[in-house]
C-alpha cells in the first residue's frame, strides 16, 4: 500500500471553469481549463505541447478576476500553478485593457 502525503496549506476543491493564460505582456495567451483549486493556488489543462514561462497571468472566466500565477509544476496537460499576488476584478479595473477582457467573460 502507497502513502501519499499530502503538501496543500489548505483544502482543494474539484471545479470546471474556463480560464486564460497570459504571458508576455498580454502578447500571448492559451485557453486552459481550471480542474480544481485551493487557497493559494490551482491544478489547470493545457495543451500539452504548449511551452509556457513559469511566470503568468491566469483570467478566471466564470469568477471575472485576474490573478498573477507562477507555474510550480507540470505533467503533461496538468498544471500547478500558485496564485503570486493579488487577484482583481476585470469588470472594476481602472486599466483600461484589463477592463477590455471582460469581452472574454462567461456571460
Amino acid at each position: 500500500m502507497t502513502i501519499v502525503l499530502e503538501r496543500r496549506q489548505s483544502l482543494r476543491r474539484r471545479v470546471f471553469k474556463g480560464a486564460k493564460l497570459f504571458f508576455q505582456n498580454y502578447m500571448m495567451s492559451v485557453d486552459c481549463t481550471i480542474r480544481n483549486e485551493s487557497e493559494n493556488g490551482m491544478q489547470l489543462v493545457v495543451d500539452p505541447d504548449l511551452m509556457l514561462p513559469s511566470d503568468m497571468t491566469l483570467l478566471n472566466r466564470k469568477e471575472g478576476t485576474l490573478s498573477p500565477v507562477q507555474m510550480i509544476w507540470r505533467q503533461g496537460p496538468h498544471v500547478g500553478v500558485e496564485v503570486d499576488g493579488d487577484e482583481e476584478n476585470v469588470r472594476n479595473s481602472e486599466q483600461s485593457h484589463i477592463r477590455q477582457l471582460t469581452t472574454m467573460l462567461r456571460s
